[in-house]
Parts: structure tokens; sequence; C-alpha cells
């Protein structure tokens, strides 16, 4: 497909082109699977970057350890865990809880996850992971979430089967389109196969699971 540009456009296209560094860092940007096709590009670009090489050279020189630094980020993302699920009606939890301690709240610091339940714990991350695609996921990112626009919703609430097709060997846009038409009733978005090869299994999604429930 073709993209005309304006001129003004097209200015800043050659600049960037030209200004490696600036490319370079904008391309480090990007989801690793948009780069999926570049592997090698995709290995210097995280390989030779700056920060990456300051802190592999941090590492060597003990300025601080691998599990010291992963200990930071997850202390971040406690902060950012407490932020989503306060969000959340932990109703079902404090049931929980309530049956187990009653009113002896020091007790709380001693449950283990048996005691609360991998059912629980397992909505509570379920309800979290949610929140973070309400909140930051760009709807526009996904067809079915569009809020204009025609949305074929008789597809696109069956996406996981035609995934399914897809990975059995329906991999061209006609023979997908005529699996479609024969077992969904419906056609196949000509942007689907392109939209499958970025983000994959439509029910490894959350926003999908819920869009389909």
């Amino acid at each position: 497909m073709t993209m005309k540009l304006s001129q003004n456009a097209k200015l800043e296209l050659g600049t960037l082109m030209v200004n490696t560094d600036e490319l370079t860092d904008l391309l480090t940007l990007l989801p690793k699977e948009r780069l999926a096709q570049y592997p090698q590009l995709q290995k210097e670009l995280f390989s030779k970057h700056p920060k990456v090489k300051a802190y592999n050279k941090a590492i060597k020189d003990k300025r601080f350890s691998k599990e010291e630094y992963l200990d930071r980020i997850f202390a971040r993302l406690d902060i950012f865990a407490y932020e989503l699920a306060i969000e959340m009606n932990n109703d079902f939890l404090i049931d929980r809880v309530r049956l187990i301690v009653g009113d002896d709240i020091d007790q709380i610091d001693e449950l283990s996850i048996p005691d609360i339940g991998a059912d629980v714990i397992g909505r509570i991350l379920s309800g979290m992971a949610n929140q973070v695609n309400k909140q930051f996921s760009p709807k526009t990112e996904h067809p079915f979430l569009a809020e204009r626009g025609r949305i074929d919703h008789s597809f696109w609430r069956h996406a996981d089967k035609a995934y399914l097709a897809f990975e059995e060997g329906y991999v061209t846009q006609a023979a997908l389109d005529a699996w479609c038409q024969l077992n969904l009733n419906t056609r196949c978005p000509q942007s689907f196969i392109r939209w499958l090869k970025t983000h994959g299994d439509p029910r490894e999604l959350n926003s999908w699971q819920q869009y389909a429930k």
C-alpha cells in the first residue's frame, strides 16, 4: 500500500532518516514484534543502546547487583499494583479474609497464598491486568474497540476461531475469508491477518476477553 505524504511530512521524514541517532532511538521504543523481520537490527538496537551499556557497566563495576536492580523494579511495581487494585471492587477479598481472621487484623500479616486461596489471588491479578488495559492500552490498536466506523462484531467476537483457522493453514486473505464465510457466516476483515501477526492469539488479550463476553 502506498502512503501519500505532504511535502512537509516528507521533509520531516527525510530529516529523521538522515539523523541516525534519533531514528534508532525511535526504533528502540517499538514493541519487539514490530521488528521481528529484522532480528540483527533488533539485537543491536538493544545491546548497543547507551542506557543498556551503562547498566552493563554498572553491573560489571559492582555498583549494584542484578537482584538489587530487580528489587527496585518490583518495589515500584508494588506501588502500581496497589494503585490498580484499590480501584477495583475488592469485597470478595475482604469476605475471604474476614472468614479467616475476623477482627484480628494483625493476623493478616501471617496469611499465606493457600490461606487466601489461589483462585482469589488469580481473580485479583486478572482484575489488575484488566485495569491496565482499560487505563493505558490505546483502544484504536484493536478494531473491535473502535468507537467510530463500521465494526463487524459477528467476526470479531469469534476472532479466536479465525485465529485457529489461520494456525491450521488458512494463511492467505482469500483462504481465511472463504473459511469465515463458511464457518462464521461473515467476511474476514482485510486487516485481520496483519492484526494477528502483531497481537497473536486473541484469547491472550484481556481487552478481547472482556469484549467477547
